[in-house]
């Protein structure tokens, strides 16, 4: 038998198979990521206005001209928003800052006599359907209310909730 014949074979059959775990292990290694661009810009989007939201709840007076808690105590539940008939233009205005490239509406939603009434409260248009919400629950006194002249009916002994929805979309 002839010795280098064998190992000859020994070391072609050592290399295929350290050839073949190379590919493999580089195969595995390599992820291929396919982006999920509208996922990505659909959470970037819900965050951004969840931001926003919260930046108008939290912020002092003194920081920004209205609060949210002032914006919705002061709103006149008796009108609704209609395109370019904005009730709360200091809320739109401050959002027209915080969201510069994102079409919005605004709506204010509570129970009143027993049912849900959902009012647009800033109204840009219609959303499209790649719209995102968010909302922000802000709770109202009769204190409140009365300090920054609102319309709202609460006693003095209650509170009232108002869930604001803040619905953005790109155009």
């Amino acid at each position: 038998m002839n010795d280098k014949a064998q190992l000859y074979t020994l070391e072609g059959l050592m290399a295929a198979v350290l050839i073949t775990i190379t590919v493999l292990a580089v195969a595995q290694s390599s992820v291929v990521i396919t982006p999920q661009t509208d996922n990505f810009l659909e959470v970037q989007m819900k965050q951004k206005i969840n931001d926003a939201l919260v930046i108008l709840d939290v912020t002092p007076d003194t920081t920004i001209e209205n609060n949210l808690t002032e914006c919705v105590a002061s709103w006149n539940t008796s009108t609704e928003a209609s395109y370019g008939k904005d009730q709360l233009v200091a809320l739109d205005k401050q959002l027209a800052i915080m969201l510069p490239d994102l079409m919005y509406n605004v709506e204010f939603a509570y129970v009143e006599n027993n049912s849900v009434v959902v009012k647009n409260t800033v109204f840009n248009g219609a959303p499209t359907e790649n719209s995102i919400t968010a909302n922000r629950l802000v709770t109202l006194s009769n204190s409140t209310v009365n300090s920054y002249g609102g319309t709202w009916v609460v006693a003095d002994d209650e509170l009232k909730v108002v869930e604001v929805r803040l619905t953005a979309w790109h155009v």
